[in-house]
């Protein structure tokens, strides 16, 4: 269970920071590279397969990106 909830947590994480770029434009990148920085240090000292953790978090950024273009297409043609 513990490593289910870690599984969402990372891809909740890159879904919000996605959706930050409403706020600014500048919080995305700077929040995955702290991400990606985080779990390389976490692979370093404990050799955890950090690839495994930025593919989640990357699946959240997916869904984010999705969710965007989706809400975006329903403003500019408000009939689809």
């Amino acid at each position: 269970m513990p490593e289910t909830l870690t599984k969402l947590g990372h891809a909740l994480f890159g879904f919000t920071s996605t959706l930050a770029a409403l706020v600014n434009p500048v919080l995305p990148p700077i929040s995955a590279a702290l991400f990606v920085v985080y779990e390389l240090d976490e692979e370093w000292c404990l050799s955890d397969e950090a690839y495994e953790e930025i593919r989640e978090y990357l699946y959240g950024v997916a869904a984010a990106l999705g969710y965007l273009l989706v809400t975006s297409v329903r403003v500019v043609l408000p009939w689809l």
